[in-house]
């Protein structure tokens, strides 16, 4: 990951490929199929004065319901957390995350909603320089930070591989930038909160940090007390490069980063955690778990539980096939018997092994967050989608049984159109997923930064072939046929979110790709068919998750004259 999410929007609106057919009046014009799905928008309103931000919404907002009143909660990358009137787009209340005087916050990563806590995690700077990790909890019944929750700064420090020395965690080469999760205790309270660190750029050295919070510890024993356990990706206490990128050599790294963050599902009377990570060295000797997928227990346990016959000589540039699949809790990216080499156009690939590309054009599997599906069986299978425009379907029990690999994305540039940010890569996202006749759907939104290739959302069905689960590619939209393929979705889109349509109705996956005006698509999923299509009054907002509360969604966006940000409302209607 190679920019400071802070600093990234502009390039990204520069690159998006300005699709603006059929604008009329912003925030209003609609294509739709007759009597079916129109968007209307809720605010900002014509002629009154939108809520702006001075800097970006880089965190995906969220609805709170209050007592009375339905908020969304709105984080801006400065730290100031605002509550909107999901009705009107008002004000309601805010305030800012707490800081040492003179230093000022960025806030890039999800907030997380337990009853009415709103717990944050954010960094103060002090001349530029990231100094201390933080959280906090805002009490939203009585609009104030809540006093029984002291701001907690994070602090740790790991025996490295070799057991010689310490790492400690680097509050200068740490950033947060996944959503913050949260897992409910079996024996009640407020459970486990859970932050996750990686890197805003590839400055070594740096590592995957997940710290384990205890929310009834933090309020009852203070924060000191708060941290019950700590994951370190990387446990390396020297990183030396020799070139630019910090990445590209696979030292170090291993930074979880992934917008939607790690992923929480149940697991018997428990629940299980999917971590992705970021580039970086893996091996499985010195304990390194760059570039993979990880699922540890409550208490970040973790054990890849990889067979230690097959991995004895683990080779990190050219991992043994065999050695990889015996790992039950470990997945390691790999090509499948079917699938061709990467070949980028630029050549930087054709003396490289598979690990080494992804490696050296910053692929790295932790830009996406996994999703779990069930099959018509009774097994679950994790999707797991790859920045270099790959998805792979892995067995839910078992993380090293890869049942399939589809490349959906073809690799950016070509010899006469060279790739415009060859490092964004042509997928980071979280898939949706749905079920179509009991067969689990997932629609996975790809991007494509030069003038040749198509983009979009693809929707792939997982079904059983001969007992064995496969992708069957299902609808594409736009069309990759069209040329609205080739002008959209040249950048990074928002992450998908779904929603009914009426009582009982149909289900839609809406994503918005992001321009000088954000394009937000309504795309049905039984079948791919385009049912609402309208122009933004902002740019939208990249990587973010817009919000749907039964009939409305409300995305992130920015205003591109002034760059302010806003937040943009629309009410869903099912015409009769």
């Amino acid at each position: 990951m190679r920019f400071t999410p802070v600093y990234v929007q502009a390039a990204l609106i520069i690159t998006a490929g300005l699709f603006l057919s059929n604008y009329q009046i912003p925030g209003f014009a609609t294509e739709h199929e007759p009597e079916q799905v129109v968007l209307t928008s809720l605010f900002p309103a014509p002629g009154l004065p939108p809520v702006t931000f001075d800097q970006t919404l880089i965190a995906s907002p969220l609805l709170y319901q209050g007592q009375d009143q339905r908020l969304i909660v709105v984080t801006s990358s400065d730290g100031i957390i605002a509550m909107l009137d999901a009705e009107t787009g008002a004000l309601d209340w805010k305030l800012k995350a707490p800081a040492p005087e003179g230093q000022p916050v960025e806030l890039v990563s999800t907030p997380v909603l337990v009853g009415d806590k709103l717990i944050i995690v954010y960094q103060c700077l002090d001349h530029g320089v990231r100094v201390s990790h933080r959280l906090a909890v805002i009490d939203m019944a009585n609009k104030r930070l809540d006093p029984a929750f002291p701001v907690l700064e994070v602090d740790a420090e790991k025996p490295s591989a070799d057991g010689r020395s310490l790492v400690k965690f680097n509050p200068q080469t740490a950033y947060s930038h996944a959503a913050l999760q949260h897992a409910a205790n079996k024996g009640g309270g407020l459970g486990s909160v859970y932050a996750s660190f990686g890197n805003a750029g590839d400055t070594q050295p740096f590592h995957g940090w997940l710290f384990e919070i205890d929310l009834d510890a933090w309020r009852q024993r203070g924060a000191k007390q708060a941290v019950r356990s700590t994951l370190l990706t990387t446990p390396e206490a020297e990183c030396p490069v020799t070139v630019e990128y910090g990445t590209q050599e696979m030292i170090c790294g291993g930074g979880i980063w992934t917008p939607p963050g790690p992923q929480i599902y149940p697991a018997g009377d428990s629940y299980q955690i999917f971590v992705p990570t970021g580039n970086g060295q893996v091996d499985l000797s010195r304990h390194d778990y760059a570039n993979t997928l990880m699922r540890l227990k409550p208490g970040l346990e973790f054990d890849p539980g990889c067979d230690a016959a097959l991995c004895a000589a683990f080779d990190p540039v050219n991992p043994d096939k065999a050695c990889m699949a015996s790992c039950k809790n470990l997945f390691i990216p790999r090509l499948a018997e079917h699938n061709a080499p990467l070949k980028p156009a630029n050549g930087d690939c054709d003396n490289k092994s598979y690990a080494e590309c992804l490696a050296w054009m910053d692929y790295d599997l932790g830009a996406n967050a996994p999703v779990m599906a069930a099959l018509r069986d009774g097994r679950s299978v994790l999707v797991q989608a790859g920045k270099d425009g790959s998805v792979s379907l892995l067995d839910a029990e078992h993380l090293g049984t890869q049942f399939d690999r589809l490349q959906i994305a073809e690799i950016c540039g070509t010899a006469e159109d060279p790739c415009k940010m060859s490092w964004a890569g042509m997928i980071v996202t979280q898939p949706a997923l749905s079920y179509v006749e009991g067969e689990p759907v997932v629609m996975i939104p790809t991007f494509v930064p030069d003038h040749t290739h198509p983009a979009g959302l693809v929707a792939l069905k997982i079904v059983l072939e001969n007992g064995a689960p496969k992708f069957r590619r299902f609808w594409q939209y736009p069309d990759p046929a069209s040329a609205e393929a080739k002008q959209a979705f040249r950048s990074h889109p928002s992450l998908p979110v779904l929603s009914k349509l009426g009582q009982g109705g149909d289900e839609a996956v809406w994503i918005i790709d992001i321009g000088m005006q954000g394009t937000l698509y309504g795309i049905r999923v039984r079948d791919g068919k385009l049912l609402a299509k309208t122009l933004m009054q902002g740019t939208g907002r990249p990587l973010s998750a817009p919000v749907i509360d039964h009939d409305s969604l409300y995305a992130a966006s920015s205003l591109p004259a002034t760059h302010q940000a806003i937040l943009e409302g629309f009410k869903i209607e099912v015409m009769p």
